[in-house]
């Protein structure tokens, strides 16, 4: 993938003005890290939109700040967006948080998960499938990082088969952080089918009470019946 930059301009504007920034489509935002002091910026709304859909939030992009005077501060910002704050009616964005890091030095990114494929449990035995694990924290160089990792679910054959963490092929220097055994997609019995096994497995069990207590009535009476006392000659 090509690098991915985001020009962004050193911001003054703080606190309850920010409103203004936001009416002109324009994004406030921090630049934060290891052993660096908070950087205050803005960005526009639609550069921002453009690198946030090809970068997410795994993916190094290069931020080039301009002070106010129109010439770069001369420092290099290879960055993580971290956070966006979106308004919950509106969906616009407010806020931005981006993590600056060393690209020499190893990082934890959480990466969205894309399942690809076709499930035979799913198509022929009408199994339902589950994803429990939209995104996976992992570790590596920044710029190693993925974009999203792909797990083919056409291994999924049969209801209760499973994928888990230690089943997926990442790539070289790339380390999941959650235990291998962390389940990120499984197929599953419908509900229907569920309740189906259920009512079956009650029916057998009432069953076999209704078996076992009538087996214990016929030995009740079989006892009974052998320590009765025999009937008296009346010739005797």
């Amino acid at each position: 993938m090509a690098d991915i930059t985001l020009r962004a301009q050193a911001r003054t504007t703080t606190g309850k003005k920010v409103g203004v920034l936001r009416r002109q489509g324009i994004i406030p935002g921090n630049i934060y890290g290891r052993g660096i002091e908070s950087l205050p910026v803005q960005i526009d709304v639609r550069s921002f939109r453009e690198a946030l859909a090809a970068a997410g939030t795994s993916t190094v992009v290069d931020v080039h700040v301009e002070l106010g005077d129109g010439h770069e501060d001369g420092k290099r910002h290879p960055v993580l967006i971290e956070h966006v704050s979106v308004h919950p009616a509106t969906g616009k964005v407010l806020h931005v948080d981006f993590r600056q890091v060393d690209l020499n030095r190893p990082v934890r990114a959480a990466v969205p998960v894309v399942l690809t494929g076709e499930s035979a449990a799913v198509d022929d035995e009408g199994g339902v499938l589950m994803h429990p694990l939209d995104t996976l924290e992992v570790e590596a160089l920044p710029r190693a990082l993925p974009h999203q990792i792909e797990v083919d679910i056409s291994v999924l054959r049969a209801i209760d088969d499973q994928i888990t963490i230690a089943d997926l092929r990442l790539p070289a220097g790339v380390t999941a952080v959650a235990e291998a055994e962390t389940v990120v997609a499984r197929v599953v019995a419908s509900k229907l089918e569920q309740e189906v096994e259920a009512e079956e497995a009650e029916t057998a069990a009432e069953a076999a009470e209704a078996a076992e207590a009538a087996e214990g009535e016929a030995a009740e009476g079989g006892e009974a019946g052998g320590d009765a006392a025999p009937a008296e000659d009346g010739n005797a």
